[in-house]
């Protein structure tokens, strides 16, 4: 063979100012480059998951949040935290899924920095923590991060990596990322002729790099790291690099039995044909002896030994047990991996049943298995385990497929067969599909021995279309099957199995199942027996429809006409951070739950609204494509939607529609005024969970107008100016509004109308009006003649014409007068812990109400 030098040309592409570099590579350098200045929207789409992104000058949601704050000709991404759930980001790096060939490693860079560096209050409670992960499952711990600059270091043998942020009254700014592939340094078949010639000749910590091609014979079989901690990588994949064992029965493809541990590296081969005769396998009560010739393990067999196996592919290899992979006593991590055809006994004479025609392990082994697709494999007759086979051993899969696993005659847990004393056996989100079995098509579990338990842990996993051998299968279960274990299954969907969906005789657990969805039901908190909805009933996609968006798997979300009863009805418990906006904060059920490729929930949806630079013909899910008017936003929000809107001065008749919605300011507060009658309606039962927050209304002169016209409903009224109307707020027909921090000045024919206020400026009080916290006094406005009813203050008062901050002669009244029990949100400090009245409470053009840290002029928040 010839050596290829080809090379990718390290190309960059800019987006707004976020900078990725594509990976400039040859066949032995990768490397990788990423920036972002925050100075763009970019992290939004370029990160994994994260926190909603929030405007700075809107009153904070009923959530943790991410917002952009200017400083200066600086643009830095802030934490804003909820009743001290802090906000987080997480990356996957390359951002865009592109992987090394080989294992990464380079460092993070990012600059850290408190928002109010004189706040002595604000400097104690903010925090910044950091945690890393090679596979985006197996996390470290959380490290914190002071202010200043910081450089990371990290590294991951599968090609990319993740790194998350969690914090709360920080910013950050300047993250840059870059990780390269060290080069190989010995390549076969340039500088050897056989893999097995290299790795004789290599060193600890040193790279064996294998070109294109086929290889076969010995030296390219029964492939022995002898103990070495190396890597040993294909340069160009898996599909490229094939070890072909096929026509010579009694080899494998590799053996690990030199007590390799997690510095020994197989990646990006293809092992295919491999054929390892016997039957003997010695039981657990005799010794093991170790040698090549036990049938275990035909494609890889890990003895004694814990390897790291990356981005193989396993097919048609056959033993006893152990098909594609055999484990005794070992502890591999086996890592985006795909093992097919395999088969589990039958290889002789002796013609044995086999155990395990995926993977096998047995006498204490520990296996990691992620990211991979144990399918098609097969036992033999009276098999246990077609796919997957843990004897006295434990095992961790996650987001794994096990599927369309069977056997020649009959076999006892067709994805998965775990028995003796085993565990913890831990499936998280998972697929567990199409497999076929006599008991327990979809996992088996137990033992006739009932001294032993075996406990296996089912998360978030979708088991589903998996068959029954048997001919009575009527008390036997096709889904899940375990007798005498110890087993919880939780946030899981079981549908569409022969038998039983889940059949657990005398479990160790009152409650195994919960938060799960169950075919035919089954006992326990949070169950439901419905239809889960996915995307193809015939089990080819096991998404859950949703109309707000679902994940297609090449990449793209599709909107459905159904909506999944588990999304949104897991475990209100667990962690539903890696689901995508929105998701109802909680997690679903099924093997998507919980994870980036989530079905969207129902609420939380952030619609925009902007009247100089939106069109109705938009979608309204950035500002940079806002609707130009408030209702037609109104018209398509949803019960949890909140709909900001942009400074302007709006004038329409806008109708809540008993929409549960936040209808609020994103920025500096924007001003409504009604078109013909009323700037708001709200006639159909909103509740308390609608809220109208931070506007400025008046103008509305009407004569059968007001600022505000409610009829049988209930909505929260908080923070707005009402001003030189007609009338302020007019409640009829069993309308009850919550009106609270409110000030409402000059409207001619009264403020409140069958209605009361309170902790707010009233300026026309009476007996019927008068409640808790309200005042009666000249709010003080800055300069309401011409539209400016910012609050005047001794301490610092925010001037719109240009954008500066001035002080007065006199402090409003209305200055920490609001509800003592509502948060002041984004006061800027000095804020007296107490929300403002009026339309800027709770934001940071709220006026000051202390002696500042500043001079007059912008903020210095340095």
């Amino acid at each position: 063979m010839s050596d290829t030098s080809w090379f990718w040309t390290a190309t960059a592409i800019l987006v707004g100012t976020a900078v990725c570099l594509i990976p400039s590579q040859t066949k032995a350098d990768w490397s990788y480059e990423y920036q972002d200045n925050f100075s763009s929207d970019e992290a939004e789409s370029e990160s994994y998951f994260h926190s909603i992104f929030w405007p700075e000058g809107a009153y904070p949601p009923r959530q943790a949040y991410l917002y952009y704050r200017e400083t200066g000709s600086k643009r830095e991404l802030g934490f804003g935290d909820y009743f001290d759930d802090p906000a987080y980001i997480g990356y996957r790096f390359p951002v865009d899924g592109e992987k090394s060939l080989g294992a990464i490693e380079g460092n993070i860079h990012i600059d850290v920095r408190l928002p109010y560096g004189s706040d002595i209050a604000q400097s104690l409670s903010s925090y910044l923590l950091y945690r890393f992960s090679p596979d985006g499952v197996n996390w470290s711990y959380a490290q914190e991060l002071e202010p200043g600059s910081h450089d990371i270091p990290i590294e991951s043998v599968r090609g990319n990596c993740y790194v998350t942020f969690t914090g709360t009254g920080v910013l950050i700014d300047n993250l840059k990322v870059n990780l390269y592939s060290s080069s190989s340094t010995i390549r076969v078949p340039e500088d050897f002729a056989t893999i097995q010639q290299a790795i004789d000749y290599a060193r600890e910590g040193e790279t064996v790099e294998v070109g294109p091609g086929t290889y076969k014979g010995d030296g390219n079989r029964d492939i022995d790291f002898r103990g070495l901690a190396i890597t040993v990588r294909s340069s160009d994949g898996a599909d490229s690099t094939i070890i072909d064992c096929t026509g010579s029965e009694g080899h494998r493809g590799f053996y690990f039995h030199g007590g390799e541990g997690s510095g020994s590296v197989l990646r990006g081969f293809t092992i295919v044909g491999a054929t390892v005769p016997g039957s003997d396998i010695p039981s657990d009560t005799l010794s093991w002896s170790s040698s090549p010739v036990n049938p275990v393990g035909a494609g890889i067999y890990c003895e004694f030994s814990s390897p790291i196996i990356v981005d193989c592919i396993i097919k048609r290899c056959t033993t006893e047990l152990g098909g594609g992979i055999g484990v005794v006593k070992g502890s591999p991590t086996i890592i985006d991996c795909v093992i097919e055809d395999c088969q589990a006994g039958g290889v002789g004479l002796t013609e044995s049943g086999g155990r395990g025609a995926g993977i096998g392990l047995i006498r204490g082994s520990n296996a990691t298995i992620l990211h991979s697709q144990i399918q098609g494999n097969s036992g033999y007759y009276n098999s246990l385990g077609a796919g997957v086979y843990c004897w006295q051993s434990s095992a961790s899969f996650t987001n794994c497929v096990i599927s369309n696993n069977s056997a020649q005659g009959n076999v006892q847990g067709g994805g998965v067969y775990c028995g003796g004393s085993s565990g913890p056996i831990e499936l998280k989100n998972c697929v567990i599909s199409g497999n076929t079995a006599e008991i327990g098509g979809g996992l088996c579990a137990g033992s006739s021995d009932y001294n032993a338990v075996v406990r296996v842990t089912i998360t978030n996993c979708t088991i589903a279309h998996n068959n029954l051998s048997a001919s009575q299968t009527s008390s036997i279960g096709g889904g899940i099957h375990s007798v005498s274990g110890n087993i919880t299954i939780k946030n899981s969907i079981v549908w569409y199995n022969d038998g039983v969906a889940v059949k657990l005789i005398s479990p160790a657990s009152n409650s195994p199942v919960l938060y799960s969805c169950i075919e035919g039901g089954y006992t326990g908190q949070g169950n439901i027996d419905s239809d889960p909805l996915f995307a193809s009933s015939s089990g080819s996609d096991y998404h859950l429809r949703s109309v707000f968006g679902r994940y297609e798997p090449w990449g793209r979300w599709e909107i459905d006409g159904e909506y999944s009863p588990c999304i949104d009805t897991g475990d209100p418990l667990d962690s539903y951070s890696p689901e995508p906006l929105p998701n109802g904060r909680r997690i679903n059920m099924g093997a998507y739950g919980g994870t980036a490729e989530a079905s969207k929930g129902e609420n939380g949806w952030i619609i925009h609204v902007d009247k100089y630079n939106g069109s109705d013909s938009n979608s309204g899910l950035s500002r940079a494509d806002a609707f130009a008017t408030i209702q037609a936003a109104v018209d398509v929000a949803l019960d949890g939607d909140t709909v900001m809107v942009w400074p302007g001065t709006y004038r329409e008749d806008v109708d809540l529609k008993g929409n549960a919605i936040t209808l609020q300011s994103a920025d500096d507060a924007a001003v409504l005024t009604a078109s013909s009658a009323y700037a708001f309606s709200f006639y159909s039962g909103e509740g308390s969970n609608c809220v109208l927050r931070n506007f400025v209304i008046t103008g509305c002169n009407a004569r059968d107008g007001a600022a505000i016209y409610i009829e049988n409903a209930a909505p929260v009224l908080t923070n707005l100016t009402i001003t030189d109307n007609r009338l302020g707020i007019s409640a009829w027909g069993g309308g009850n509004p919550d009106i609270v921090n409110c000030i409402l000045w000059n409207n001619a024919d009264g403020d409140l109308y069958h209605c009361r206020a309170r902790y707010s400026c009233v300026q026309q009080e009476d007996a019927v009006t008068r409640d808790s916290g309200n005042i009666s006094t000249d709010p003080m406005f800055a300069d309401p003649a011409n539209g400016d009813y910012h609050l005047k203050s001794r301490y610092g008062r925010y001037s719109p014409d240009d954008d500066t901050w001035v002080t007065d002669s006199v402090t409003s009244p209305c200055i920490d007068k609001g509800n003592p029990g509502t948060s002041p949100g984004r006061e800027y400090m000095p804020h007296g812990y107490k929300i403002n009245m009026g339309a800027y409470g709770g934001t940071p053009f709220a006026s000051l109400s202390g002696w500042p840290s500043w001079s007059e002029g912008n903020i210095d928040e340095q």
